[in-house]
């Protein structure tokens, strides 16, 4: 009976690290990775990742958009609107992926989408300040001066610092 003790307690107590390993290689687990070498900067790491998660799960919208994010980093503009636009059709209701989408085609200088995509990211989520003032900003370049103040005036009392400061020209304290 003694030997099956240490054998049996080596198991249960080696469980959590197979479990571990196996979390870190699911679609979830690796997301979560990518989004680690995000936040450090490693964009081809976290892109890499990402890949690994897609390559599991090809309906997992959070790869998809959080790849977007990390090719946008990469000045990977039409890449990552191709992204942004796979995570809105697995979920159309993501305003997150509408945002970021808006200000990747800003970054094209496609202002029309962008602000359409800000529409749609205003649309579903009504309170969301950045979408607001990166409109306004997008409307500005269209030649909207009175639509952008509009905007920038409504993310400015949803306490967007940076709209406030394009109204009054001055920085926010």
């Amino acid at each position: 009976m003694k030997l099956l003790v240490f054998p049996v307690l080596w198991l249960l107590l080696a469980a959590p690290l197979f479990a571990a390993s196996a979390d870190a290689a699911s679609p979830a687990g690796l997301v979560k990775q990518g989004e680690e070498y995000y936040r450090q900067a490693r964009f081809d790491e976290a892109i890499g990742a990402f890949n690994l998660a897609i390559a599991e799960d090809r309906s997992y919208q959070q790869a998809y958009y959080a790849r977007g994010k990390a090719l946008f980093e990469q000045r990977k503009y039409a890449e990552a609107i191709a992204d942004y636009t796979v995570a809105i059709e697995l979920k159309k209701d993501c305003a997150r992926a509408f945002f970021h989408r808006g200000v990747a085609y800003a970054a094209l200088k496609e202002f029309r989408q962008a602000v359409a995509d800000f529409d749609r990211a205003i649309a579903i989520r009504g309170k969301y300040d950045r979408a607001w003032y990166s409109r306004g900003l997008a409307k500005n370049e269209l030649g909207d001066p009175s639509g952008a103040r509009d905007d920038m005036q409504r993310a400015s009392e949803l306490g967007n610092a940076q709209a406030a400061e394009w109204l009054t020209g001055q920085p926010v304290p």
